[in-house]
């Protein structure tokens, strides 16, 4: 029996089966991620952009040698591609930032000098990493939705769906399936995938390679970074799957990936296959409207606070530098993104666009027949609910971007999972590690100043609209009894954690510590609040489920100003996107070219500084510009180059395709300027950041002298 996973469970009351989407109009080149069984419709739409492959090279199914064969989910958060027979693995270094972690230590800092194994005896295994090939996909709506007419839930009509298509993929041999809710539960879509455990691993460059610009460079162009890292799967010797053993073998692929050296030209037809997590093309105009006007801007203000206190201690002390440069990258990774879409929006004049195919859609449909004025009533309605829903869900925005950022809250959890792990019997150990690991990055009078910040802010907020549901009685409250959480003594209070102490005592200071209860304080009145919109939340899914149920029908029917593009929303199944490589304007004397190149490597270039230092013997090679088979026909290195492909996050890793389906470039980002696509998609403006892979070999080849992995790679020049 395979392994069956159900995703995207919903209990609607409306159940509607479609017919077939209309294919992606002229007017509509690069908008939309496609399933891969869609190669077929979207074929002449991609020839038509310069693709010299066809349909079936894109997708096929059981390992008939199709692009898709070779494209792996990477550990379920980030996309791979395999570029040897011998089971060679390309993603990007943030991918595999983890794995190199764990890996590196003081006396071998793979993070900080790169790693490259010189023999397979030498690569490095990494429980609990794995890959998953894509075998099969394919729309299953008119097996699922008789099923439910029947009287069956949605669940079990999944369920009894998988069972018939599962049947010979049986799980010891490492099949799995799951069915997904896609259109808002108007089509459900089966994957079926084949996993491998045993992930080494093989090459890794020093983080000033692979993060190089890390945070003030993230989602910005021009970029220099050369995000990748690379993994070799393992499987028995008999080539199945198979848990880390020293037995196996490296993986025999019949058909990797061919290395393109040719590069890209301005217009050229690009194409990327991958993983994206989620985007949100169809909502309503009044819930965009909400989230660029009241939900980000307060998730960009409390950021705001966080970041800049932290700042101002990470730029006069080093060591703070160091314990909060990974949270600083975290936390200014959203606030970046969130103002990129808000001006994105407004530059784009997104929100106008966005209305005109909505007023379309409702005259559209006040002169059909079957359900006349369905779309209005719908928009009417959910004006209505986005209106009545606005405080609360702003009020669930504080609770998200003040309880993560609070480290005191954190310590509090995690003192509450030690007393609760020694209340019951068990091993404290891992309880007290955790609490080690956090005291090592943990600066209690940063973190009262930033905190104190934040919670200021949402006291003001909850002040002035009582019906953000702000704990005013709590913090009150508290304030009476100790002098409220912000008093220093109680920073300075906290109990160290020593390896050495009995662990009776340990518990006993934590649990007696003033601040051992804030946690499950907290969680208890968020959970409350959060579970107070979630009736009203259902409801308003359910009217997502008919609004675009009514868009699909305008779209098959190729309705007057209707976009007859309309791919599904992103959801971490397997999606192709294409447009043409190409550079922009997003501003009024700004021009980006579509490529960097090597130089401005150079030109970044800051000595000690932890975001554009260099190790000495590349800036060497560089400067010498050593590049080898490497150069462009002017003799210099592309770097990073961009295209006007719809991605998201997921996408990291991803593969950029050329026209006859060669490898020429490896996902890591989005501009700043076209992070709204997930909102809205223009090919005018958005556009997605890759490493070009001359830039990955010659960083192997050259400055590694990983010649072994060259050897492995097929190279088209």
């Amino acid at each position: 029996m395979a392994k069956i996973y159900l995703y995207g469970m919903h209990k609607y009351s409306l159940c509607l089966a479609t017919t077939g989407i209309v294919a992606l109009s002229l007017s509509g080149f690069s908008q939309g991620m496609w399933f891969p069984e869609n190669a077929a419709e979207q074929e002449s739409k991609m020839k038509a952009l310069g693709m010299q492959m066809d349909a079936k090279d894109i997708y096929s199914e059981n390992g008939s040698g199709s692009l898709n064969d070779v494209v792996v989910h990477f550990g379920g958060f980030c996309t791979g591609e395999v570029i040897s027979s011998q089971g060679l693995v390309l993603t990007n270094h943030h991918c595999g930032f983890d794995a190199i972690q764990t890996h590196s230590s003081l006396e071998n800092n793979y993070l900080k000098d790169g790693f490259w194994a010189e023999t397979l005896a030498d690569e490095k295994p990494n429980p609990g990493l794995y890959v998953d090939f894509i075998v099969k996909m394919e729309q299953v709506s008119q097996e699922v939705f008789p099923l439910i007419a029947l009287g069956k839930s949605e669940r079990e009509a999944i369920s009894e769906i998988l069972e018939v298509k599962m049947a010979n993929y049986p799980s010891e041999d490492g099949y799995m399936g799951h069915i997904d809710a896609t259109y808002a539960g108007n089509e459900y879509e089966l994957t079926i995938a084949r996993r491998y455990s045993d992930i080494r691993l093989v090459g890794a460059p020093p983080s000033a390679v692979g993060k190089y610009g890390a945070d003030t460079d993230n989602w910005v162009f021009p970029r220099h970074t050369g995000d990748f890292s690379m993994f070799r799967i393992y499987t028995a010797p008999d080539g199945s799957p198979a848990e880390y053993s020293v037995d196996n073998v490296p993986m025999q692929v019949k058909k990797p990936l061919v290395v393109s050296l040719k590069g890209t030209e301005e217009g050229d037809f690009s194409m990327i296959y991958g993983f994206p997590g989620r985007t949100t093309s169809y909502l309503p105009v009044s819930e965009v409207a909400q989230q660029l006007n009241v939900m980000l801007p307060v998730r960009v203000a409390m950021r705001d606070l966080v970041l800049s206190t932290w700042d101002s201690a990470m730029r006069v002390d080093p060591a703070i530098k160091i314990q909060y440069a990974s949270k600083y990258a975290s936390v200014s990774n959203g606030w970046k993104k969130w103002i990129g879409q808000i001006e994105g929006m407004e530059a784009a004049h997104g929100l106008d666009t966005l209305q005109k195919r909505e007023t379309a859609m409702v005259v559209w449909s006040s002169k059909q027949i079957l359900n006349q004025g369905a779309a209005g009533a719908l928009v009417a309605t959910f004006a209505s609910q986005n209106a009545a829903l606005e405080n609360d869900r702003l009020g669930l925005v504080y609770w998200q971007e003040v309880l993560p950022r609070w480290e005191l809250a954190t310590w509090s959890r995690l003192a509450q999972e030690l007393v609760n792990t020694y209340d019951t019997g068990g091993d404290c150990g891992p309880a007290i590690s955790a609490l080690q690991d956090f005291h090592k990055d943990f600066v209690p009078e940063l973190d009262r100043r930033a905190s104190k910040r934040l919670v200021r802010a949402w006291r003001v907020a909850g002040e002035e609209n009582p019906a953000l549901g702000v704990p005013l009685e709590y913090f009150a409250e508290t304030e009476a009894f100790l002098q409220g959480y912000f008093n220093p003594e109680l920073y300075n209070s906290l109990p160290a954690v020593s390896s050495d102490a009995e662990v009776a005592d340990l518990v006993a200071a934590h649990r007696n510590h003033l601040a051992f209860s804030l946690w499950p304080d907290l969680l208890d009145m968020y959970r409350a609040h959060s579970g107070s919109l979630r009736g009203r939340e259902t409801d308003y899914a359910t009217g997502m489920k008919a609004w675009i149920h009514e868009r699909m029908k305008a779209a098959n029917e190729n309705g007057e100003g209707i976009n007859a593009t309309m791919a599904s929303d992103a959801n971490s199944t397997l999606r192709f996107a294409y447009g043409r490589v190409g550079g922009l304007s997003p501003k009024d004397g700004v021009i980006y070219k579509h490529y960097t190149t090597a130089d401005g490597i150079l030109d970044k270039y800051i000595p000690g500084d932890y975001e554009f230092d260099l190790p000495e013997d590349l800036r060497i090679k560089l400067e010498a510009r050593e590049y080898g088979m490497y150069a462009n026909a002017d003799g210099d290195l592309p770097v990073c180059f961009l295209a006007a492909n719809h991605t998201s996050g997921g996408n990291s890793g991803s593969p950029v395709f050329n026209a006859k389906g060669e490898l020429i470039g490896l996902n890591f980002d989005r501009i700043w300027e076209g992070t709204m696509s997930d909102f809205y998609f223009t090919p005018e403006r958005c556009r997605n950041i890759m490493v070009d892979l001359r830039y990955v070999m010659w960083v192997v080849d050259e400055y590694a002298g990983a010649d072994r992995l060259i050897q492995e790679i097929k190279f088209s020049k």
